[in-house]
């Protein structure tokens, strides 16, 4: 365990042994984002009715494809035992990159969203003092 938290251990080019009960593990995690990201893609398209749910589905579904991809690629690659592109620091990365794009949902949740029905009610509002062209 304390060779995990080594820098060595990951900033090496050798790709990490992914046979046996642990590789599954990894393997069947990154179908799982796949598999999640698909259905999330299929069930966004067929229930439309708020169109921010729908943007916040796309997004979640959307990382979960190219994560699911990208993670099934560098498993790939390590199986193979392909020295640059199965190294585990590649691991890291995509970890990193799964907790900053997550970040980036969780503030269009919390920031944008809330801005945007704001505006939206508040041009409903103002539309209502707007004159409507006279149809004939």
């Amino acid at each position: 365990m304390s060779s995990f938290i080594q820098p060595t251990y990951w900033l090496t080019l050798q790709p990490p042994e992914v046979g046996g009960f642990l590789g599954s593990i990894v393997f069947g995690f990154f179908i799982l984002f796949l598999i999640l990201g698909i259905t999330g893609r299929i069930v966004v398209d067929r229930r439309g009715d708020d169109r921010y749910r729908r943007e916040i589905g796309s997004r979640i579904s959307g990382l979960l494809i190219t994560m699911g991809l990208l993670g099934i690629i560098l498993f790939f690659f390590s199986f193979e035992e392909i020295q640059l592109f199965g190294a585990r620091f590649w691991y890291l990365v995509w970890t990193i990159a799964v907790f900053v794009w997550t970040f980036f949902i969780v503030r269009f949740v919390r920031r944008d969203i809330p801005e945007k029905r704001a505006r939206e009610i508040a041009l409903r509002e103002q539309g209502k003092y707007l004159p409507r062209p006279h149809r004939h």
